[in-house]
């Protein structure tokens, strides 16, 4: 029997990585044009592409990294981002805001952590087997 796989999740906040990310979440937003007009028949009709694109990821795990935490006090919080999984072989990149950041939970100098970042550009994807 093969052995399972987990999910192996690099991430790196401006060239440095963040260690101890366990899990992510990424939300895809496009924001329709309206080209709604009288002709319409009251029917909403809305443009093939959207107006305004984002990504939104956010990733939880534990680490003793203080980066983040450090980042979001100096108010350095616009940076490249790149994460990977190592298991499908996808690469997301782009300039992200780092939106929010939770820490609890202390143990063995390390935190339990939470964090959403927001891009801030075009994002690429690449390598996705």
């Amino acid at each position: 029997m093969a052995a399972l796989l987990g999910r192996k999740i690099v991430l790196e906040w401006g060239g440095v990585e963040i260690p101890g990310v366990q899990e992510k979440g990424i939300n895809r937003n496009g924001e329709p044009v309206d080209l709604t007009s009288d002709d319409d028949d009251g029917w909403q009709s809305l443009h093939d592409e959207a107006g305004m694109n984002s990504l939104e990821i956010s990733v939880s795990g534990v680490s003793k990294s203080e980066a983040l935490s450090a980042d979001w006090f100096e108010g350095s919080r616009t940076k490249t981002l790149e994460l990977t999984n190592s298991v499908t072989g996808s690469v997301i990149a782009g300039t992200f805001f780092l939106a929010s950041y939770n820490e609890t939970a202390t143990h063995n100098e390390a935190v339990t952590f939470e964090a959403t970042f927001q891009s801030s550009g075009p994002v690429t994807l690449t390598g996705y087997s």
